[in-house]
């Protein structure tokens, strides 16, 4: 006689029976994240490196996979005008104010703090993502694993304010004053939470309930941000965790996204051939436009050094704060009936 667990179907991911992909999503993004910080951690010539590749190779396509999800054809320009052609403007115009007020430190606490709230994000929405694919049931969230994800997230920015450091990417950042005692307090109350965490999912482990898509996004979301904020003292070498580790897992996202959008309209459905297909088209438009879409803010705002701003500055961090921006909209407006449709903001 076979018993309830045995019964239970099985539990999918965010490619459906493809566990390879989520065990490279999970697992091998955190791997590669935190190989390359070490490697970065040798030399400053090495640190260089690395953040360049991160920079062209992950960053810059991140942000043009961004609007692969908007779509390239009339009506969807039409449908968000706002977002290409309005938003810009009113990002540029915050992101100048806050350099005329705090000049470039201002800039860099800026995105410091914007990028922390932007992963935590991200992390909700791939943690819902999974939710969705690994229950048969209507979904439910799961608010013990939804309250330790931003937990973390503001255990480590609350510990980097109250470490106070003084550069940032050898730029001056300038973090809020946080009493020590206040990221001790939050430590505290995110160690409890996570000791939670981990008892029920001992208990679910016993009873073979235990989802380990799912709950294996949520400990990686974790670790990366204990590393980023925590063990990792440096402040740009923790950036680059949390950066690479974003990054990584934005790409992938994004390309499953795509690939589930495809297979809705191709007779190939999800077999291996489209997803190589996908995979070819995916990178090269990305890294393709993510190169040519940096240098021409970077002329831009060499163009315009005249003014006596950090131009190239404000240019680059108008185009980032503006997808951050976009993410927000475009990813609930793509909300579907599929497990991913509750995407990640990131």
């Amino acid at each position: 006689m076979k018993t309830s667990a045995q019964k239970r179907p099985p539990r999918t991911g965010l490619l459906g029976q493809h566990a390879w992909f989520d065990g490279t999503f999970i697992v091998g993004t955190l791997g590669l994240a935190l190989g390359l910080t070490g490697i970065a951690s040798f030399s400053p010539a090495m640190l260089i490196a690395v953040v360049l590749i991160d920079t062209w190779l992950f960053a810059n396509p991140h942000v043009v996979a961004t609007f692969t999800r908007i779509g390239a054809s009339l009506v969807h320009v039409r449908r968000y005008r706002f977002l290409i052609f309005g938003l810009p403007v009113i990002v540029l115009g915050g992101v100048v104010a806050t350099a005329l007020a705090y000049e470039i430190s201002g800039l860099f606490t800026l995105y410091f703090i914007a990028q922390s709230y932007h992963v935590a994000r991200q992390s909700f929405g791939v943690a819902r993502a999974y939710r969705r694919a690994g229950s048969t049931q209507p979904f439910q969230a799961d608010r013990l694993s939804e309250t330790l994800i931003y937990m973390v997230a503001a255990w480590g920015l609350l510990a980097r304010c109250a470490e106070s450091p003084k550069t940032f990417l050898e730029y001056p950042i300038e973090l809020p004053a946080v009493p020590t005692q206040v990221a001790e307090i939050a430590g505290v109350a995110t160690i409890v939470c996570g000791a939670w965490w981990l008892w029920r999912l001992a208990h679910k482990a016993l009873a073979r309930e235990i989802d380990w898509r799912h709950d294996g996004f949520v400990a990686s979301h974790v670790c990366a941000n204990l590393a980023a904020y925590i063990w990792i003292t440096d402040i740009t070498l923790g950036w680059l965790v949390i950066n690479l580790w974003h990054n990584l897992q934005y790409l992938q996202f994004v390309w499953v996204q795509n690939i589930r959008r495809d297979a809705e309209k191709s007779s190939e459905r999800t077999s291996t051939t489209l997803f190589w297909k996908s995979a070819r088209q995916y990178i090269c438009l990305c890294l393709l436009l993510g190169a040519l879409l940096y240098l021409a803010v970077d002329w831009v705002g060499t163009q315009l050094l005249w003014l006596g701003l950090p131009t190239v500055l404000i240019a680059h961090f108008t185009l980032n704060f503006h997808h951050y921006l976009v993410d927000g909209v475009i990813w609930k407006q793509h909300r579907a009936p599929s497990p991913c449709s509750a995407a990640a903001r990131g």
